[in-house]
């Protein structure tokens, strides 16, 4: 039997499904999929994202935010492993956090090729069917390059979970 308690103001905790969201936006067909329209299929029509390293102002909307995302041609090169996923206690929502890896596509740099990383956290919160309806990104910015994002995940996933805070980027 399940019992049913009241939630502290009023709101449900993020469901299983609303946590496979989380992990599909950043990881298949979403932030880290190579579709710069990928993300769309999660967002609500009238979603606000805010980025504070990227973009401060709050884009608002489904159609701002792919129109930024697919101007920023970050989200061919772009992959977004994701870490660990906490779920809020009182609201509709999780923290999410994740890896990212740009791959440098400038081939005057001298890390062309090459990987950029940077880890950080998201908070997202759901509506009722399951959309997202906030995402506000926390990161510091660059952390780092490495020759393979994959070997650089893998070496990550390896450590224990203690170690993680002790270590940032490549």
């Amino acid at each position: 039997m399940i019992k049913l308690f009241p939630i502290r103001g009023g709101y449900m905790p993020a469901s299983k499904k609303d946590i496979e969201t989380a992990r599909k936006l950043f990881e298949e067909g979403g932030w880290g999929s190579g579709d710069p329209y990928g993300p769309d299929q999660w967002f609500s029509d009238d979603a606000v994202m805010r980025d504070i390293v990227g973009h401060a102002e709050p884009l608002r909307g489904k159609d701002e935010i792919r129109k930024f995302w697919a101007s920023q041609k970050v989200g061919i090169t772009l992959r977004v492993p994701v870490e660990e996923i906490y779920v809020a206690e009182d609201h509709h929502g999780v923290a999410i956090l994740w890896m990212a890896y740009g791959q440098i596509v400038d081939e005057k740099n001298e890390n062309y090729g090459k990987w950029a990383t940077f880890e950080g956290m998201s908070r997202l919160e759901f509506n009722d069917e399951g959309e997202v309806t906030l995402e506000v990104d926390y990161h510091h910015g660059g952390q780092g390059i490495t020759d393979s994002w994959v070997a650089h995940w893998n070496a990550r996933r390896a450590m224990k979970w203690e170690e993680l805070g002790a270590i940032t980027g490549a």
